[in-house]
This record gives structure tokens, sequence and C-alpha cells, in this order.
């Protein structure tokens, strides 16, 4: 009988989650083409609506000091780029939030290109920043799938092999100027052999052939473009299947990047399925001086003892973190305010209520910056102004933002990173 209720419970699970991802994928598309507006010449740059009262600046709190290597790459741009890893769930999918918080660092500090991209994607359909598209025959692994040979995940929690012909193009759109446009493509990859090829275009230009780096450790593979260009595609010829790990569309010379990478249904621990040495492989190549862990929507239960559970492996994966990025600040931030209805009124969920002091002592236990989203929404019961304003900035979950509702979280965010940048410097 036991059997039968687990499946049960198992089925109404898999149904509440595929009807949410189609739903949050029409009402994305569908307030996203309410609530773009574009300039007069035409060109497609997204304008943020500044009529709005909700959101209030909320300044970063914890150990604010290991913020240093964040702020010191960034008084010193001019001799190296700076990179930020900004890992979350549901909530940052299609890039909400980390694509306008790129847009205005790219802005102030310089940078050009979206950064790191998957092979294989469940929100290229949600995408604003880039089209993403790729053959169906690829082999995908993630915190999400099946991962029975044990294959090392890669920064983002992912990997993707290829068979012989399989391909993934990337067109970048240019409705944020940070993401219009690159001239450098970074392939990240691993376990090739000496006959591993593929072949690769910039622009629709002509293809040209490379062959791959053997060995088992991750392979940067660095493409130079003749100039600012918007579209690449990438095919795997022959020789052993490599495992892809992403792409990384670029500039040369300074500036910021901001990589996304979300992770449906992810309360974080999974980070702890990376190797550790894989993460320190990674960080020769990319050099993260900021990661940012935006979690908090898919914890939740009546069992209040799950919230230790979850407070001690995100400590565990944190230091696993610290450890591999030594030379990188990190900064947690908080769930949102999420809401149910009580009666008549949306009220918030007690279990953010507990969720925000678990992570706070979180931020607390590894020594990490935190920053309340929640209070910058405007504390308890806010989600529902955020879902009821005109244009919304949340969806009818009471759970996720629009579009806009994650330009104006991530325009809080940025200015609370600057407000300690200034004081860094002052």
């Amino acid at each position: 009988m036991r059997s039968y209720i687990v499946l049960i419970v198992f089925l109404l699970c898999s149904f509440t989650y595929k009807g949410f991802a189609r739903n949050y994928s029409s009402n994305f598309t569908s307030e996203l083409s309410q609530q773009l507006t574009f300039t007069s010449a035409g060109t497609d740059v997204l304008t943020i609506p500044t009529n709005q009262s909700l959101g209030k600046f909320t300044p970063l709190t914890g150990n604010v000091s290991q913020m240093k290597y964040f702020y010191e790459t960034l008084s010193n741009l001019r001799n190296k780029p700076l990179r930020i890893a900004h890992y979350g769930d549901s909530l940052i999918l299609g890039d909400i939030i980390t694509d306008y918080l790129r847009e205005k660092l790219q802005q102030r500090f310089g940078g050009q290109g979206v950064g790191m991209l998957n092979i294989i994607s469940d929100d290229n359909r949600m995408r604003v920043t880039t089209i993403h598209s790729y053959s169906e025959d690829w082999e995908y692994y993630s915190f999400l799938t099946r991962n029975p040979n044990q294959l090392p995940l890669g920064i983002s929690g992912a990997l993707a092999i290829p068979k012989t012909g399989s391909w993934v193009k990337y067109e970048a759109n240019s409705i944020y100027k940070s993401s219009s446009s690159f001239n450098v493509v970074k392939i990240y990859y691993s376990s090739a052999d000496y006959n591993s090829t593929i072949q690769y275009s910039v622009d629709n230009a002509a293809m040209t052939t490379q062959k791959l780096i053997a060995g088992n450790g991750v392979q940067e593979l660095v493409i130079k473009a003749k100039g600012n260009s918007k579209t690449f595609y990438m095919q795997f010829l022959s020789g052993k299947s490599p495992l892809f790990y992403g792409v990384s569309l670029e500039s040369s010379g300074g500036g910021v990047y901001v990589d996304n990478f979300p992770m449906r249904g992810n309360s974080g621990s999974s980070l702890a399925d990376i190797p550790e040495e894989l993460l320190e492989q990674f960080n020769k190549n990319l050099h993260y001086d900021l990661i940012i862990l935006s979690y908090g929507a898919n914890v939740s239960s009546p069992n209040k003892g799950i919230f230790t559970v979850y407070e001690n492996k995100m400590v565990n994966v944190i230091k696993k973190y610290q450890k591999a990025f030594p030379n990188t600040s990190f900064l947690l931030v908080s769930s949102t305010d999420r809401t149910q209805k009580i009666g008549t009124r949306f009220v918030t969920n007690p279990d953010v209520l507990i969720l925000l002091e678990t992570q706070k002592r979180i931020a607390e236990k590894t020594g990490i910056t935190f920053w309340d989203l929640s209070q910058m929404m405007g504390g308890r019961d806010s989600m529902d102004d955020w879902v009821n304003a005109s244009p919304p900035l949340a969806l009818k979950d009471y759970a996720h933002f629009t579009s806009l509702g994650g330009s104006k979280v991530a325009g809080f965010l940025f200015d609370a990173l600057m407000d300690s940048y200034s004081k860094f410097k002052n």
C-alpha cells in the first residue's frame, strides 16, 4: 500500500512540475511581449519602467569585508576582466535577474557578451538574451537527471556528450546592449582524445575544423572573431566524444562577465555533486571574483527539522566552494517573500520566515555576505503587491518574478553592491 501512495505522490509532483514549467514559460512569453518597450530608433533595447514604487534599498550585511576580492578586481579592470557566477533555482531561469545585473555592471565597468551558456538548456525558450538551439541527439546530464556512470558535472551542474553530427548554435540578441554581440568564444570540455574534432562558424562564415586537446582535465578552446559577432555554430565531427561543459560568449579586453547558472527545482545543496577537483580546474580558467547564490524557492516542509538539514548541507557546499575558489567573494541572496492564500488574503508562508533565519545563519557560519531579498521586496506579505502591480512584477504563482520584476530586483542588488563598493573605496 505504501508503494502505491509513493507512486501517486510522485505522479502528482511530476504533473505539477510539468504544468508549472509550461505555465511559467507561457506566462513569461506573454508578459514579456506586453512589457518590453523599444527605442524609437528601432533597436531592441529593454526599457525598465521607473514608475514602480515597490522595493526599497537594502544594504549588504554579514561579513561584507570578504567582498574585497570582488571590489579589488572591480577597481583594477584595466589589467584583467572580472567574472561573476550567479547560481540559482527557477527564480533566475531564462537569465531573469542576471540579465539586468549584467547590463548595469557592463554599462558602468565595460565588457560585452552574455558569458557562459550550457550546450543543452531547459530554459532556452524563455531566455531573451540569447537565441539558443541544438540538435536532439546530445546526451545530457545534470543535477536533475540520472547519472549512472557518475560523470563529472561541470561548473553549471550539467554536461552534454555529442554524437557524430551533433550541433549547437547561439545567436546574440540585442534586447540588452550587454548581450547584443561578442568577439571571443570560449569552449569548455574534457575527456577528448587525439582524434576528437569539431567544426565551427562565426557569423555564418565558412566552417573551420579544429582538433581538440586530449586529456581528462578541463580544457579551454579560445576562438577570436574578426569583429563584433552575432552567431556561433559548433558541430562535433569525429573521434572520441568529449564531455562539453559550455560555451562562453565574451569580448576581448577587460570588463565584467556574469554567468547565469539556473537549475529548476534545486535548493542549492546539489552543488555538492560537482567534484572539487573540477571546480578548481574551472577556477584556473574562469577566475571568478564573486559567486552569488540565490536559492530558497524549493525549501519548504511541514517538518521543521528539514531546515536544519538544509542549513548543514549549504554550509558544507559553501565551504567546499570557498576551498576551490580561495580568492573569491561570496554573496548569499535570501529567499523571496512567498505568499499563500488564507481566507481572502495572501500572507507570507510561515516556512519563508524560518528559511530566512536559516539563510542568515548559513551566511554567518561560512563568513560570507548576505542580501535580504525579502526585505527589499517590502518584507512580510509583500509578494501580493508585486503580483498585482501594473505591469505585474511577479507571476500569479506568488513565488516567481516576471522579467520586469527580475530587472527591478537586479537594480536594487546593483545598488547594494555599489553602495558597499563605495564604502570599500573610501
